[in-house]
C-alpha cells in the first residue's frame, strides 16, 4: 500500500514530500516535489533520509544554479 507521510522538507524553495510503500517485506520510501518537473518513475529507498537526499540531488540537477 502506497501513501503519503507527514514528513516534508524544503530544498532551494522546492517542497519535498515523502511517500512510503508498505509490504510484507517492510517499508520503502520515495519522494515527490512541487518543482513542476515531471519524473519518469519513482525511485525507492530503504530509508526516508536516503529518499530525501536523492530528491535534493535531483532538484539540484534540474534547477539552474543560483
Amino acid at each position: 500500500m502506497t501513501k503519503m507521510t507527514t514528513t516534508t522538507a524544503t530544498h532551494r524553495g522546492v517542497k519535498i514530500a515523502v511517500v512510503v510503500e508498505s509490504s510484507g517485506h517492510g517499508r520503502t520510501y520515495s519522494c515527490t516535489n512541487n518543482s513542476g518537473k515531471t519524473k519518469s518513475a519513482l525511485k525507492w529507498f530503504p530509508t526516508q533520509g536516503d529518499a530525501i537526499a536523492n530528491e535534493r540531488y535531483e532538484i539540484d540537477a534540474v534547477l539552474p544554479l543560483m
